[in-house]
């Protein structure tokens, strides 16, 4: 794998948002999912321009900022393509989820393209299974590309709530909700499976119009999850100043999911079937690539 070379400049803004290069020292984290079960999360940057105001990974520890700094700074791991050629014998049968603490697609990926370097890594690697999850239209600058993966990559869209009010106010800096149904749609007519991930779950309009939304986007696939709070949140005042403490309520949260089942009766059926399922023959292995091969 050739290196590209990557802007390597020092901290500088760009539209309002510090951006701080880095070195990253590992770029594969384990972690188990309990829905997903995936094997690494990988994210080609720390921190996120998107800055949605109540994301849990602000409190993750960091010397230079406060989580009330969160969505003004981006690092970019300059390396982490090269890292990821480095470790991709640890990918063997393995579930790649990209990107657990950042947006793989927020703005700066267009300047920096280390989502799709990282993605043309995990291309070679065959047995490895992929998944995308964004809530940016800015994934179909990749689309040729996700396509080359076919049924070991699946994309996932963030679509929170059906109400881009709430999208306005509580995630100021992301992309509006209709492009997110527009890029839903471009990339499940390509023949990408894609899920919507109502997650965080938030103030919801109406519930069942929202679902078969969903459904008619084409995706084949759909999860409610609900809103991780840190302690104190400040989010909590604002969801309070709004009118929207409900979405912390467990029945409001198993009121949306039954919608969302009832769209996609399919999963429903999945999670209700009793019987044992039946062993289908091992496919054919394909070698992942050794770290010493070459590769054209």
């Amino acid at each position: 794998m050739t290196p590209l070379p990557l802007p390597s400049e020092p901290p500088a803004l760009f539209k309002d948002l510090l951006v701080e290069p880095e070195e990253a020292r590992s770029i594969l984290r384990p972690q188990k999912d309990e829905r997903y079960g995936f094997g690494f999360a990988l994210s080609p940057y720390r921190g996120c321009g998107h800055g949605c105001r109540y994301c849990y990974v602000r409190e993750y520890p960091n010397a230079l900022h406060k989580p009330e700094d969160w969505g003004g700074w981006v690092s970019p791991k300059l390396n982490a393509p090269e890292l990821l050629w480095s470790q991709r014998h640890k990918l063997h049968q393995a579930r790649v989820f990209m990107a657990s603490a950042t947006d793989p697609y927020q703005p700066l990926e267009r300047q920096y393209r280390l989502s799709r370097r990282c993605l043309e890594v995990l291309l070679l690697c065959p047995t490895t299974e992929v998944i995308v999850h964004t809530r940016s239209p800015l994934v179909l600058q990749d689309l040729d590309l996700l396509k080359a993966f076919g049924d070991r990559l699946t994309v996932g869209l963030s679509i929170p709530t059906d109400d881009d009010t709430v999208r306005q106010v509580v995630e100021p800096h992301a992309p509006a909700i209709p492009s997110r149904w527009a890029a839903a749609e471009r990339l499940a007519a390509a023949g990408i499976q894609v899920t919507i991930g109502v997650a965080p779950l938030l103030a919801v309009h109406d519930a069942r119009a929202f679902a078969r939304r969903a459904k008619s986007s084409g995706a084949a696939n759909a999860w409610v999850g609900g809103l991780r709070l840190l302690k104190q949140d400040p989010f909590y005042k604002l969801l309070a100043d709004h009118g929207w403490l409900k979405v912390l309520d467990p029945d409001y949260k198993d009121g949306i999911r039954t919608a969302f089942l009832d769209a996609f009766p399919s999963r429903k059926r999945k999670r209700e079937a009793r019987t044992e399922p039946v062993a289908a023959p091992a496919p054919a292995m394909a070698r992942q690539p050794g770290l010493f091969d070459r590769v054209s």
